[in-house]
C-alpha cells in the first residue's frame, strides 16, 4: 500500500511546488521547504498531507539514484506519522546504501504495524540473506509463498535458486514480483482516491475504498484509511466501526487508535476516547498526536466538571 491519503482539499501551492522542484533534480531542496512548514502547524490532517508529499518526493529522489534524499524525506515523514509504508520504503533504500541495522528497524517497525505486510516482510527477508543469513531468509520465504499467492511460481524458483547462490541482485527482483511483494492493484485504486479526494470528489473515493476493504481486508491500515474518509464525511458509527477492525487486525495500530479517539469524541464518548490515549500513551509515552489529543480533551473534561 501506499502512504495513506487524508480526504482533504486539493493539494496545496506549496505542496505542489515542492514535487515541482524534486522532479527538477532538487529533492533535498524539496525537503527542505517542507520541513521548513512543519513549524507552523499541529494540524493532523496537515501533517498527514505532508507526510503524503514527503512520501512523493521519496519515490521521485529514488528514480532520479538519490536514496539519500529519498531517506531524509521519509525520516521527516515519520516524524509526521507512523504509518509502514514509509517505514517500509525507507528500510529498502537504507539496505541499498547497506545501513543494514538501520533498515531492519524501519522493517521491524513496518511489521509491527502491519503484520501481513508482504512487501516489508519479503525486503526483511532479502536483508537477513546480504546478512549470511541464507537458509533462515529461504525458509522465510517459503513460508510467506505457502501463505500467499504465488501466481508465477517458476519465477519464485527461480529467485529461490538466485538467492541460494547469494546473488541478490538478481534475487530480488524476482522474489518480489512472485510474491506480490506490491499489490498493483490496490495501489492504482489508492492513487485513484488521492486525485478525487483532492478534486474534492469525496463521495466516490469512499466508494472505491469500501470496494478495496471488501477485496484486501487483511490490511489494518486500508481499515484505518477509510474509516478516516468516513470520519471526515460525518460518518461517525461507520468510522467507528472501521476504526474497529484496523485494531482487531493489529492492537498495536497506534495511529489507528488515535483515529478511533477521534471518532469517540465526536460520537460524544469522551471518557471512552481518553481510554484509548491512555493505552497508546502507556506504550508510547512520546506519541506526540495521541499526547495532544489526550491534553485537549482531559482539560475540556475538567472544565465541564467545573462548570457543572
Amino acid at each position: 500500500m501506499q502512504p495513506l491519503p487524508d480526504s482533504g482539499s486539493a493539494l496545496p501551492p506549496e505542496h505542489a511546488h515542492a514535487l515541482d522542484i524534486a522532479r527538477h533534480g532538487e529533492s533535498r531542496r524539496a525537503v527542505d521547504e517542507l520541513s521548513a512548514r512543519l513549524a507552523d502547524t499541529a494540524d493532523a490532517a496537515d501533517r498527514q498531507r505532508i507526510a503524503r508529499t514527503l512520501a512523493q518526493l521519496a519515490r521521485i529522489a529514488e528514480e532520479q539514484r538519490d536514496p539519500d534524499a529519498g531517506i531524509a524525506a521519509l525520516e521527516l515523514a515519520s516524524t509526521l506519522v507512523d504509518w509502514a509504508d514509509l517505514h517500509c520504503h525507507r528500510g529498502q533504500l537504507l539496505a541499498q546504501l547497506g545501513r543494514r541495522a538501520e533498515a531492519r528497524r524501519a522493517l521491524d517497525r513496518a511489521l509491527v504495524l502491519n503484520p501481513r505486510y508482504r512487501a516489508a516482510a519479503v525486503e526483511r527477508a532479502l536483508l537477513d540473506a546480504r546478512e549470511g543469513r541464507i537458509a533462515e531468509a529461504m525458509e522465510a520465504l517459503r513460508m510467506l509463498a505457502r501463505d500467499g499467492d504465488v501466481t508465477e511460481p517458476s519465477t519464485f524458483e527461480q529467485g529461490m535458486v538466485h538467492l541460494g547462490h547469494a546473488d541478490f541482485e538478481d534475487a530480488g527482483p524476482l522474489l518480489r514480483r512472485a510474491l506480490h511483494a506490491s499489490d498493483a492493484w490496490l495501489e492504482e485504486r489508492l492513487h485513484a482516491v488521492q486525485a478525487m479526494s483532492e478534486r474534492g470528489e469525496h463521495g466516490a473515493a469512499l466508494q472505491i475504498l469500501r470496494e478495496a476493504v471488501t477485496e484486501r481486508g487483511a490490511y489494518p491500515d486500508l481499515h484505518l484509511l477509510l474509516g478516516v474518509h468516513e470520519l471526515q464525511l460525518g460518518s461517525i458509527d461507520d468510522a467507528i466501526e472501521s476504526f474497529s477492525q484496523a485494531l482487531e487486525l493489529n492492537p498495536d495500530f497506534h495511529t489507528a487508535r488515535v483515529a478511533f479517539a477521534r471518532a469517540l469524541e465526536a460520537s460524544g464518548d469522551t471518557r471512552q476516547a481518553l481510554v484509548q490515549l491512555e493505552s497508546v500513551l502507556e506504550q508510547d509515552s512520546d506519541h506526540r498526536e495521541a499526547r495532544a489529543l489526550y491534553q485537549r480533551l482531559a482539560s475540556r473534561r475538567r472544565g465541564v466538571r467545573t462548570a457543572a
